[in-house]
């Protein structure tokens, strides 16, 4: 399985290339790799800006799309990072749904991200813990693993940290992730079904803050 970073193909002068071609190139370049060894699989994870600022394959959509358009779509599938998804404004924990719907998310990259600047790699879970809970929550439900996917936590030490510290960020997300795993087993799916045919949209949404914040409804 090879995981294709795809955060340079793209370019810094929007007139410098042709979209076209520059999408077609990938799939050429992807075609050739399949053809070369008949075993491999091309795993896509998508950026959309940094270090350039124009991504031709810039979210799990347009990864799987130019999947595709490959000779053996069935061996082109997806990874989906938070950091990556929240750059490109998008809600992380659909971006997995959306790749898993397909049955294409093949791998995962676990980490946080503080809006739409550089890429960030921070801890799990430290800027949206909510967010962060349904990315877990939507992994559980689909009980990925099962076929051996993989999950990572592509994550970094902020740049300040002493050489003490220098594996917490990784102790961290994955101390959050079980955490929240946790969480995820008391979810009450009933209660949140309820809401629904109720139309109470708040109180669904007051329930799982509650439940994050351990405060008994």
């Amino acid at each position: 399985m090879i995981v294709l970073w795809l955060a340079r193909e793209g370019t810094l002068c929007a007139e410098s290339k042709s979209p076209v071609e520059a999408t077609n190139q990938l799939i050429d370049a992807i075609n050739q790799m399949l053809t070369y060894d008949p075993k491999v699989r091309i795993v896509i994870e998508p950026k959309p800006n940094e270090p350039i600022d124009r991504s031709i394959c810039g979210t799990i959509g347009h990864a799987l799309a130019i999947g595709s358009a490959t000779i053996d779509p069935s061996r082109v599938g997806g990874n989906v990072e938070s950091a990556h998804a929240v750059l490109a404004g998008l809600d992380p924990s659909h971006e997995m749904g959306f790749a898993l719907a397909g049955g294409k998310l093949w791998t995962v990259h676990l980490n946080d991200q503080n809006s739409i600047r550089f890429d960030q790699d921070k801890s799990f879970g430290v800027e949206n813990l909510r967010q962060a809970f349904n990315q877990v929550k939507v992994l559980v439900e689909n009980n990925y693993g099962a076929n051996g996917e993989y999950v990572g936590l592509d994550v970094k030490a902020m740049r300040t940290t002493g050489d003490a510290d220098g594996y917490k960020h990784l102790e961290n997300s994955l101390a959050i992730v079980k955490a929240l795993e946790a969480k995820v087993t008391k979810f009450n799916y009933a209660y949140q079904r309820k809401c629904v045919e109720n139309r109470d949209y708040e109180g669904l949404e007051m329930y799982v803050l509650k439940l994050l914040m351990g405060i008994d409804s």
